[in-house]
């Protein structure tokens, strides 16, 4: 099989003709120019990869030829071979400046031309080699960067069904809701919700599954889904009580129990996750409130000092035995209680200060007057000034609930 093109480009025939000769007989193809532009108008429509040429030539030298090469986007690198009985270094330098690869003197030695001939094939199937596995890599990179597009569609999608699973802001059985949700990533491993029980009650609950992206949000997602749709739901949680006196088929700790034992982790499932789940009698405002590892609810009341609630409690799905403790609280008219995840207290800024419950308990009783919209919006903004950025290292979310004044 011949080996690829060698152009010589001499003004010289004889030098072009001994060139050849020796050229053919080592099995290479041999092309011609007498000038540099004849050579160029040839590299242009013909695939080239090595090109002997003089230096000192009439109308365009082998310096400028070398020049238009280095400057053409050619498909392949061309390989070029100065000829010249300069020997001068300012000389050699110029040439090399201009893009030769190689000089050989004259009048030239055809073994010492064989030998590096050789050189130069064994660095143009290098530079193939290099091209071949550039192409590989853009054809993977296209696949990786398809396959990276399909992805952010479908994760862009999963995070507008959890964006669609999260309640607007309503107004039930006499209680206003609103929240704040800003999750690390597009979508987290924060949710949280309210509905109606029966005609007395509403059930509300914030939980926060353990890591974040995807795995977090199909866990989130699916124990909402568990929470708010199983078949025993109602039969075994939400049957009527009376009063403060809460039957125990509507317990949150059952729920929490319930959860714990659907929920345990496994070797191939290590999340876990805290929540707060409660249930409030519309008629006077008493609340049975759960707390599984989920930091402390905060009460804000109409008038006075605002209040931790909660007995603390281990996350859901962490121990297969764990026992989660019941709290009853009463929520008069005009207060407020809100549910929040740790993405807000363990909230860093620039200098690693934690934003911390203390501060988040004194922004609520400072902003108890402004409408619950107005109050997530605020939250959302001072905490995004506080970290200095508006990325997050972990899921935020806070849903506020108050008891609506007569």
């Amino acid at each position: 099989m011949k080996s690829a093109p060698i152009l010589i480009v001499d003004d010289d025939p004889g030098v072009r003709h001994l060139l050849k000769e020796g050229l053919s007989a080592w099995d290479y193809q041999v092309m011609e120019a007498q000038d540099g532009l004849e050579a160029w108008e040839i590299l242009k429509e013909t695939p080239v990869t090595l090109v002997i040429s003089d230096w000192m030539m009439p109308g365009m030298d082998g310096v400028e030829l070398c020049r238009r090469i280095r400057a053409h986007p050619f498909p392949s690198y061309v390989y070029v071979v100065l000829l010249t009985a300069k020997s001068q270094k300012d000389d050699l330098l110029q040439g090399m400046e201009a893009g030769a690869d190689d000089f050989m003197g004259k009048p030239f030695v055809m073994a010492e031309l064989k030998a590096k001939l050789a050189a130069a094939k064994r660095i143009l199937n290098l530079e193939r080699s290099l091209e071949e596995k550039n192409a590989k890599l853009q054809d993977m990179y296209k696949e990786l960067t398809h396959a990276q597009d399909m992805l952010n569609k479908d994760i862009a999608a999963a995070a507008w069904i959890q964006q669609s699973l999260l309640p607007n802001s309503s107004m039930v059985y006499g209680f206003r809701f609103d929240s704040l949700f800003m999750p690390c990533k597009v979508i987290g491993g924060d949710i949280f919700n309210y509905f109606p029980v029966d005609r007395y009650h509403l059930a509300f609950y914030s939980l926060d599954v353990s890591g974040h992206g995807i795995p977090a949000a199909m866990l989130s997602v699916t124990v909402n889904k568990t929470i708010t749709s199983m078949p025993f739901h109602e039969a075994r949680f939400f049957a009527c009580s009376d009063g403060a006196e809460f039957s125990r088929s509507i317990s949150p700790s059952s729920m929490a129990n319930e959860l714990n034992l659907l929920f345990q982790r496994t070797e191939t499932v290590e999340q876990y996750f805290t929540m707060v789940y409660g249930i409030v009698d519309r008629r006077n405002g008493n609340i049975i409130l759960t707390q599984a590892g989920h930091p402390y609810p905060i009460l804000i009341p109409d008038q006075g000092e605002a209040r931790l609630l909660g007995s603390g409690g281990l996350p859901v799905g962490l121990l297969p035995d764990a026992e989660f403790a019941e709290d009853l609280y009463r929520i008069d008219p005009g207060d407020r209680l809100f549910l929040y995840s740790d993405g807000i207290t363990d909230c860093l800024d620039r200098k690693g200060n934690r934003f911390s419950q203390e501060k988040l308990v004194n922004f609520l009783s400072e902003k108890r007057d402004l409408p619950l919209k107005d109050l997530m919006r605020r939250m959302g903004e001072e905490l995004v000034h506080f970290r200095g950025d508006p990325n997050f290292e972990d899921d935020v979310s806070l849903m506020a609930m108050e008891r609506i004044k007569e």
